[in-house]
């Protein structure tokens, strides 16, 4: 019998759901959901306006909400991969809960904690050992999650970890290639680093910093209202190269040039904060494995969607960088769906589809 499950995006931005049918022959397509937050400069009302879109997404779209998985991301999620000496279930829940209090900077009557074995029967200088993934979430941040989506009228099965979301859809679609591979969701107001070593997760990182941060820069640097800067981002993006403002403007189309110089220089700069981040956690990650350098990238979220960002990667990292297209081992697509949106588009719901593909086990 086929399962059908929801993947729901819960963003700053936008929500997004990803409806997929899993069968005897893979997964497929049934529905795919965008819907913009209005941008607002207080929180005041962000929870009770999601829920009510929530709510409409799940009315107008008639979405299945009897197996929803959501996700959190931010701050308030701390993962770490850590060593554990070789131990049977039982033992490894109760020590889970002394490293946690060694690994994670908040007390445990704080946060909800989950792990994940990786790996097993693995050798080191003292005996066998397991690769564990340790998860913790503060408590108030799952309340304030689940109080949203309870408001919608939703019950989900899961609450998952965004991050965590992004290697399922990659270990899905690259079975072959997932050592020395960053993941890199730049979504509105978070960025997710995830770099994967011998096939798994080896660093997880949320960064306070995203499409938003770029939105003000130019907002700043060209002295324009929000809603214009946006505008301006999306349609002039980034050039892989920097262009020199001392240069004479083209006469003919002097303003929109000028507009393009501007804008370019204000993201450039702004971007400068993420280059320094991922710089610092892919120096990390060579220290902790005896100087072994990250070969690629891969970048999903709505931020990968601003013109030539791949390429300005690209030239800062001195690395490959590519935009996945989640859904390219998936079949189907919802009904009166432009096909050209989702090739255009599909990076916007990697988050969305990794939740949608995670397993719900009967209790």
């Amino acid at each position: 019998m086929a399962r059908v499950n929801l993947g729901l995006d819960i963003g700053t931005a936008s929500v997004k759901a990803v409806e997929l049918i899993n069968n005897r022959n893979g997964y497929e397509l049934r529905n795919l959901v965008k819907i913009d937050l209005p941008w607002m400069q207080k929180n005041i009302e962000k929870e009770a306006i999601t829920a009510k879109l929530i709510k409409d997404l799940i009315d107008k779209y008639k979405v299945n909400t009897g197996r929803v998985i959501s996700g959190v991301k931010g701050e308030s999620v701390i993962i770490r991969r850590i060593r554990m000496p070789l131990m049977g279930q039982r033992e490894t829940n109760q020590a889970v809960r002394w490293q946690a209090e060694e690994h994670i900077p908040y007390s445990l009557d704080q946060i909800c904690l989950s792990f994940q074995i990786l790996e097993r029967n693995l050798m080191g200088e003292e005996g066998e050992y397991m690769s564990v993934i340790l998860v913790g979430v503060k408590k108030e941040a799952i309340r304030k999650h689940l109080q949203v989506l309870t408001s919608a009228g939703v019950s989900p099965k899961i609450v998952d970890v965004d991050a965590l979301a992004l290697f399922n859809v990659f270990q899905l679609s690259n079975p072959e290639d997932k050592d020395k591979v960053a993941l890199l969701e730049i979504g509105h107001n978070n960025t997710s680093i995830v770099i994967l070593d011998r096939g798994y997760p080896f660093l997880i990182r949320d960064i306070n910093w995203g499409g938003f941060h770029l939105t003000q820069a130019v907002k700043k640097g060209l002295k324009v209202s929000y809603e214009v800067a946006q505008e301006m981002k999306e349609k002039y993006g980034i050039d892989a190269e920097e262009i020199d403002l001392s240069r004479p403007v083209n006469s003919e189309n002097e303003s929109e040039e000028k507009n393009k110089r501007l804008v370019n220089a204000a993201i450039r700069k702004a971007m400068s904060t993420l280059v320094k981040e991922i710089v610092h956690s892919f120096e990390y990650y060579t220290s902790q494995k005896e100087g072994t350098a990250i070969k690629r990238v891969i970048l999903s979220g709505g931020t990968s969607c601003l013109r030539n960002i791949d390429k300005f990667l690209s030239e800062e990292l001195g690395l490959s960088v590519e935009t996945i297209n989640p859904f390219s081992i998936i079949t189907g697509k919802p009904a009166g769906f432009q096909p050209e949106y989702l090739s255009k588009s599909s990076s916007l719901f990697t988050v969305g589809l990794g939740l949608a593909l995670r397993k719900i086990k009967k209790i």
